[in-house]
């Protein structure tokens, strides 16, 4: 059943460690690295549970394998241990017995555990069925009082084990989100951008929606609702599973946070920056979402040559989920995804090139033409740039025919007899 754990390096590690403590008898494997190994996913986590000081001990073990300790829960004793991107929690046990320890938990998939020979599963509550049955089905509803967060974890369990949530578990989900409000903010967070990790979490979130989670911890103002767009969270999930159906560049990677603040931002549209702020974001994430907004706003108004140019100066730096953002949001979708394929063609043949040819002048190239100091210097450097990028002129010469040509000969003669 645990086969493969019996090679784990660090494993071997914690339970040499244990024995030698006195602690073997004492301690378990629980929870999610039972439910992950059952069902035979990879095990990123490994999770201890050690009837001890474990915040002491997991401090300990680090030292001895030269690895980083974090404190990850003081009210519950968790110390964690990282090394070569392994993760291994130390918990204390809860109560007199690991069935005590067990009935205190979220759900009854990750309320299984096995003594530290991998010989005998225990398992109070019959996890192992309701795995069989991909089912998500609570321990009991006073577990989810007890750390609100829990409701929320089980949408993400139906998103990341694409398992159902047994109806029971779902009327108590409903019945005391609203006991979200005093969850910390950062966690809400962690756990949606969890949700939104997955290649198709719409499914997900359209429950959430149904079962208003998202009112559960999100505050609008006074007699607005919170409005959804699922339609363009599909798009988005599409987008980024086959971007050859909008893109000529195929091969698109963005990392976990830009994709999760780009699908936030599809589901909550302009009222994303809104709520994004309400779960305590990175700046970069805050600024991200605030950018993807205005270019949703901008690449409406894209019809020119010139307004193809803007759009990429404005949003080069998050083209590609700029793009992807705009034909979700477009009333037509993928039946318009000509438009956003023709501004990627455009930035990658057209733009791109000439971009290397920037500056062809400078300010000052301007103001020995005869020009005072003034806005208008701005404006001429900003239209020779655009032309630049348009293909129409490529050398200094041209820039000067054109200044030349749109604001006065006399002004350029000093120019040119020096050239």
């Amino acid at each position: 059943m645990f086969e493969t754990l019996r090679e784990n390096k660090y494993f071997n590690e914690v339970v040499k460690f244990l024995q030698e403590k006195k602690l073997y008898q004492n301690s378990y494997l629980v929870g999610g690295s039972v439910r992950d190994l059952l069902l035979k996913r990879d095990l990123k986590d490994i999770d201890f549970t050690i009837k001890g000081d474990s915040i002491e001990l997991a401090k300990e073990f680090s030292r001895k394998i030269g690895a980083t300790f974090v404190l990850l829960d003081e009210v519950f004793s968790i110390g964690r241990v990282v090394k070569d991107n392994v993760t291994i929690d130390f918990a204390q046990l809860s109560g007199e017995s690991i069935e005590t320890d067990l009935s205190e938990r979220d759900f009854t998939i990750n309320a299984m555990a096995t003594d530290l020979s991998l010989k005998n599963l225990i398992d109070p509550f019959g996890g192992m069925d309701d795995l069989k049955n991909r089912l998500i089905k609570m321990v009991k509803e006073e577990n989810l009082k007890a750390d609100p967060l829990r409701i929320l974890r089980a949408y993400r369990f139906h998103a990341t084990v694409n398992f159902d949530i047994e109806n029971n578990t779902r009327e108590a989900l409903k019945k005391n989100a609203f006991l979200m409000k005093v969850t910390a903010r950062e966690r809400i967070k962690e756990e949606l951008w969890r949700i939104l990790s997955v290649d198709n979490s719409a499914r997900t979130v359209e429950m959430m929606v149904e079962d208003e989670i998202f009112k559960a911890f999100f505050k609008m103002p006074e007699l607005l609702q919170i409005r959804t767009n699922l339609q363009a969270l599909i798009i988005i999930e599409e987008a980024l599973r086959n971007p050859e159906k909008i893109f000529t560049h195929h091969k698109i990677t963005f990392n976990p946070n830009i994709i999760a603040c780009l699908k936030f931002t599809g589901i909550f549209e302009h009222h994303a920056l809104s709520f994004i702020k309400q779960i305590k974001p990175s700046k970069k994430e805050e600024r991200f979402v605030e950018k993807l907004i205005e270019a949703g706003v901008s690449i409406k108004k894209v019809e020119t040559l010139l307004d193809k140019i803007r759009f990429v100066k404005n949003y080069e730096n998050i083209l590609y989920p700029a793009l992807i953002y705009g034909i979700s949001t477009d009333p037509l979708g993928m039946a318009r995804a000509w438009l956003y394929r023709e501004i990627e063609h455009f930035y990658k043949k057209v733009y791109l090139k000439n971009k290397k040819k920037l500056p062809l002048i400078k300010g000052e190239d301007i103001l020995s033409l005869g020009f005072e100091p003034s806005p208008l210097i701005g404006e001429i450097i900003e239209r020779i740039e655009t032309l630049v990028l348009a293909g129409k002129i490529s050398k200094k010469e041209e820039a000067l025919e054109e200044i030349k040509r749109r604001y006065g000969a006399e002004q350029v003669v000093g120019m040119t007899e020096k050239g």
